[in-house]
C-alpha cells in the first residue's frame, strides 16, 4: 500500500483502488492505474487485499495514507472470485459512507458487480474505457493513451508476497504481465468475449519489455504473461519472447495458449524452450466432443492429444484448465474426462479444484442463445443465472469433488493422491466398478507449476470468505 499526493489542486480527489484476488500475481490493473493518477498528480492509495488482508470494517480501513478518505472507490473485478470478493467490500463502503462515495466497479465483471442493488455507482470493464477519468473528476480531454505508460507497480506488495513458481530444485518469485488485451477468440462460456467481441489491442512491445525488466530488477526469476491467449498476435509474442530471453537469459516463464494454436505453430516450440518456456496453460475444458462443440472451443479430444505430445517432445509441459460440470456433463463423459487425467500423466499438471469446477454464466454470457439450455433466473449471490444437469446425480458429484478440492487445500498431500480420492469418489457416486489405470502417454519427469492453486472460475473459498465479518461501522460524512 502506498499513497501518492495531489499536484494540480485537484486535492479534494482521493481515490482508493482495490484488488481481492488476481490469481496470486501483483494486480497489473492497480499498477495501470496509479501510473495514469501519477500523470495526473491526483491522490491515490493501492490496497491488494489479498496481502493486506483488510475486513474493511471501520472507516479506518478505507483511509488512504495520507489519512484523508476517499472520494472514490475502485474495485478491481476480472473474475468470479474477485467479484464476490469485491461486492463484500462494496458493502461495507455502503454502509459507512452511504452516498458520500462514489464507488466503481472496474474489470470484465463489471456488469456483473453493477447487478448488485445499491453498491456501485457506475463501472468500467478496462482501465482505458472512455468515461472512467471523467467518473474520477480528471479531465479526459489531455490523457495519455493508458496502454503507452509503463505501469506503476512502487505502490504494491513486493513479488515475494505472490505466487512463486515451483521447480524440481527451488521456487523462485514470479512478475505477471500482459503482451495484448481482450482475445481475438469467443469461447462462448469466456467473460472475455463479452467485453472484447473477438478483439484485442497488442501492448507495445518495448511497453512490456520495460515492465519485464522492472519485474527482474525487483527480484523476479520467472514471467507469466497473463494473456488470455498469448499467441492471438504470434508475431509479437515470439518478438518479446526473444528479446527478454537476450535481456535475462536465465529467465523462464509461463503462457496462456490455445490448442488450436499450439497446432498452427509447430515450428516455434523448440526455440520457445530454448528461450525459457516451462509451461503453457491451456483450456482444454473437457475431452466429450459435444461439449466443446457447444463450448465453440475450436479443438477435439484429439487435438488436445497431438498437442500435448507435440509440446512434451519439445519439453514443455501443460497445465491444462478445465470446465468438468456443464449442462451436457453426464456420467459416461465425466468418467471419460477423469481416465483422461490419467492416462495422459496429467495428475500433477492440474490443480485439484479444476475437476470440481461448475459452468458460471455471468450477465451477457454467449451461452444465454443456446436454447438447448434451460436457464432459471439470475441469482444475486451466486453471481450467475442457474442451471441444473438432467441427471441429479452430477450436480450431487460436482458437490462432493468441491468438497474434496477445498479440503485439499490444507494438507500436504500431492495432487496425485488427491485426484485418485477423486476418481475413486466418482466411482462410488455412480455406482460404477473402476478399471484398471491405464497410460498412453508421459509427461517429463518434474511438472512445475506456480504455487497459486485456486482459479478464476472456482467459487471462493471460505478462506478469502472469512476476512469479511459482519460489518457495524458507524456511516460517516465527507466534508466536500
Amino acid at each position: 500500500m502506498n499513497n501518492h499526493s495531489s499536484t494540480t489542486g485537484q486535492a479534494k480527489i482521493n481515490i482508493l483502488a482495490v484488488s481481492t484476488y488476481e490469481l496470486g500475481h501483483q494486480p497489473l490493473i492497480l499498477a495501470r492505474l496509479a501510473s495514469t493518477f501519477d500523470h495526473y498528480g491526483v491522490s491515490y492509495t493501492l490496497i491488494d487485499n489479498s496481502v493486506d488482508n483488510r475486513s474493511f470494517e471501520t472507516p479506518n480501513d478505507f483511509r488512504l495514507s495520507n489519512g484523508s478518505f476517499p472520494t472514490h472507490l475502485i474495485i478491481s473485478v476480472p473474475m468470479h472470485t474477485a467479484t464476490q470478493l469485491g461486492k463484500k467490500i462494496a458493502e461495507r463502503a455502503r454502509t459507512i459512507f452511504a452516498s458520500n462515495i462514489t464507488v466503481i466497479s472496474l474489470g470484465m465483471y463489471f456488469k456483473v458487480a453493477l447487478s448488485a442493488p445499491g453498491l456501485f455507482d457506475c463501472g468500467f470493464p478496462t482501465f482505458d474505457s472512455p468515461g472512467l477519468l471523467g467518473t474520477l473528476g480528471l479531465d479526459d480531454s489531455p490523457s495519455p493513451k493508458m496502454n503507452s505508460l509503463v505501469p506503476n507497480r512502487t505502490s504494491l506488495p513486493l513479488i515475494a508476497n505472490y505466487a512463486r513458481l515451483i521447480t524440481q530444485n527451488d521456487q523462485r518469485p514470479v512478475g505477471y504481465v500482459e503482451s495484448t488485451t481482450g482475445c481475438a477468440h469467443e469461447c462462448r462460456h469466456c467473460p472475455v468475449p463479452v467485453v472484447h467481441h473477438g478483439k484485442f489491442k497488442a501492448i507495445a512491445r518495448q511497453i512490456v519489455l520495460d515492465e519485464i525488466d522492472n519485474l527482474v530488477e525487483n527480484g523476479a526469476q520467472h514471467i507469466t504473461f497473463g494473456d488470455p491467449d498469448f499467441l492471438n498476435g504470434p508475431t509479437h509474442a515470439v518478438k518479446i519472447v526473444r528479446e527478454m530471453h537476450r535481456r535475462h537469459p536465465g529467465l523462464t516463464f509461463d503462457a496462456t495458449i490455445k490448442v488450436e494454436h499450439v497446432l498452427e505453430h509447430p515450428s516455434i516450440w523448440d526455440e520457445m524452450a530454448q528461450c525459457g518456456l516451462l509451461f503453457i496453460v491451456s483450456a482444454f475444458e473437457h475431452t466429450s466432443e459435444i461439449i466443446l462443440e457447444k463450448l465453440d472451443k475450436g479443438h477435439t479430444k484429439s487435438d488436445i492429444i497431438e498437442a500435448l505430445i507435440l509440446l512434451r517432445t519439445c519439453g514443455i509441459e501443460v497445465r491444462p484448465s478445465l470446465l468438468p460440470f456443464t449442462p451436457w456433463t453426464n456420467q459416461n463423459n465425466f468418467i471419460e474426462l477423469v481416465e483422461f487425467i490419467f492416462e495422459h500423466d496429467l495428475t500433477e499438471n492440474i490443480d485439484p479444484v479444476q475437476l470440481g469446477i461448475r459452468l458460471l454464466v455471468p450477465l451477457d454470457s454467449l451461452l444465454l442463445s443456446d436454447e438447448d439450455i434451460e436457464f432459471g433466473p439470475w441469482n444475486p449471490d451466486a453471481l450467475s443465472f442457474e442451471w441444473r444437469s438432467n441427471d441429479p446425480k452430477v450436480d450431487q458429484l460436482q458437490e462432493i469433488l468441491s468438497e474434496i478440492a477445498q479440503t485439499s487445500q490444507t494438507t500436504p498431500e500431492s495432487p496425485t493422491s488427491i485426484f485418485h480420492k477423486m476418481r475413486d469418489a466418482t466411482y462410488d457416486h455412480f455406482g460404477v466398478k473402476r478399471p484398471p489405470l491405464s497410460s498412453i502417454t508421459i509427461g517429463n519427469n518434474f511438472k512445475p507449476r506456480l504455487s497459486e492453486s485456486w482459479f478464476c472460475c472456482a467459487e471462493p473459498t471460505q478462506k478469502q470468505l472469512g476476512t469479511f465479518e459482519l460489518c457495524s461501522g458507524p456511516q460517516i460524512e465527507i466534508q466536500k
